[in-house]
């Protein structure tokens, strides 16, 4: 049985730098292509084989998270505020002295401006605010301050250019 001869030295060095001078070509190759992202889409771009730091370019800060909101425990969707820019009179339509003074003053500490108390002759049921043509948000407000459960749009002889709070029926 023969041996055989081990391989020269030279001749494991030959393939060696084959592979070495393999790699270097493909390394210089790819160096001429740059791979870009912009907006989702990938494009190819040749370029000068060099070698610079590479630079990051700024973008915008993402947008921070907007906070989800949930309604309220009573399933209301909260209104946006309301501007209490018209007068309120407010007039008592019981047997109770004073009911329209503290109304008053409760309509003035929530924002309200209070163009004069009084009593009101006539027949009204329950505690209302009426309002005038184009009022009905402010009078919704009003009425939410005060707890009054009943708006309604103004009859005859109630002034056009304020809001009309009638107290009436068990305070």
């Amino acid at each position: 049985m023969e041996h055989r001869k081990t391989p020269a030295r030279k001749a494991l060095t030959l393939p060696g730098w084959i592979i070495v001078l393999s790699a270097l070509v493909c390394v210089g190759a790819a160096s001429y292509y740059v791979i870009l992202v912009v907006d989702g889409s990938t494009t190819t771009a040749s370029v000068k084989p060099t070698i610079t730091p590479v630079a990051t370019v700024p973008t915008a800060p993402a947008p921070a998270p907007t906070r989800q909101t949930s309604p309220p425990p009573s399933g209301k969707i909260p209104l946006p505020p309301v501007a209490r820019d018209i007068l309120v009179g407010v007039y008592n339509n019981t047997g109770t002295a004073g009911l329209a003074r503290s109304a008053a003053a409760k309509a003035q500490s929530a924002g309200w401006t209070v163009s004069g108390v009084g009593n009101w002759r006539g027949v009204i049921s329950e505690t209302t605010v009426y309002y005038p043509t184009g009022f009905e948000q402010q009078a919704q407000t009003l009425a939410r301050d005060l707890g009054v459960g009943r708006v309604r749009p103004l009859v005859s002889p109630m002034r056009s250019d304020r809001l009309s709070l009638i107290l009436s029926g068990p305070q």
